[in-house]
């Protein structure tokens, strides 16, 4: 985690402000032999590596067993069988170090010490007769585990799979303090930038607001009223005028057409 060397600094100022100084002692002490390693894959790796290529096997073991009491217990049931399938790999890739090396001495301790655990597991039953073999590196049982292309897919996956845990860990509250600053600090800066887009477009919206030239009021049908009504002198034609203007206006065809009959009819009475 890039956050965690940070978090390490903010103790270490923390405790010398209060003046725990042997407690800062310890603190020191205890991140040098961190078997972690700050939660970075790459150094866990490297570590593994390194403890493989010396032949280290009480330090291999030590630091795998660290990851499955700290980290690989935490994980759902369905990822067992690949740390399982991982360490199993770690101690091949033991093995094959102590051939290539030509250190029989190593190899037989790996065998005396891992006999107990490794004697009733079925992968491992043909490799129990590995150091008695000559010319292991052409035998097909063990062919391709002394491959520099299975060794380094091997390296890769390891990575990926720790990347993966590691990302998916629970955070403590001082690391998602750092994360919700970081968000913040985020959010605060698109913010400013959206001003500044906000701010630089504006002009050329009101340009474009001055370009546009209001349209005319609708003119419905009751707009003759408003017109007619001011016309009227006094009082007594005001109520008259109102009703020959809602007489004129058509509301619908049927009623338009009725009008006009009882129009013409009128006209021909009085002819008569």
């Amino acid at each position: 985690m890039a956050a965690s060397q940070f978090a390490d600094d903010l103790v270490r100022d923390y405790l010398r402000y209060r003046g725990f100084f042997a407690s800062l002692k310890a603190f020191d002490s205890e991140i040098k032999a961190d078997k972690d390693k700050g939660f970075r894959p790459d150094r866990v790796v490297e570590h593994l590596s390194a403890c493989i290529e010396s032949m280290d096997l009480v330090g291999l073991r030590d630091t795998w067993s660290h990851l499955d009491s700290h980290i690989f217990r935490r994980l759902e049931q369905s990822f067992i069988p690949t740390v399982r399938k991982l360490e199993m790999a770690l101690l091949r890739m033991y093995v094959v170090a102590c051939v290539t090396n030509s250190r029989q001495d190593k190899l037989t301790e790996f065998f005396d010490k891992m006999a107990p655990e490794l004697h009733f597991q079925a992968e491992w039953k043909e490799w129990f007769a590995l150091p008695f073999l000559k010319c292991v590196e052409d035998n097909p049982n063990f062919q391709v585990y002394f491959t520099r292309q299975w060794q380094e897919m091997m390296i890769i996956s390891l990575r990926n799979f720790l990347s993966v845990v590691y990302q998916s860990m629970a955070l403590p509250t001082l690391l998602s303090y750092d994360e919700d600053m970081n968000k913040m600090q985020f959010l605060q800066e698109e913010n400013e930038s959206l001003k500044q887009q906000l701010a630089a477009g504006r002009p050329e919206v009101c340009e474009t607001a001055d370009v546009l030239v209001a349209p005319e009021e609708p003119m419905d049908d009751f707009y003759v009223i408003a017109q007619e009504a001011p016309a009227a002198e006094g009082g007594r034609r005001i109520l008259p005028a109102l009703m020959r203007t809602f007489g004129n206006i058509q509301t619908s065809p049927v009623t338009g057409r009725k009008l006009q009959a009882d129009q013409k009819k009128q006209t021909s009475e009085e002819q008569s």
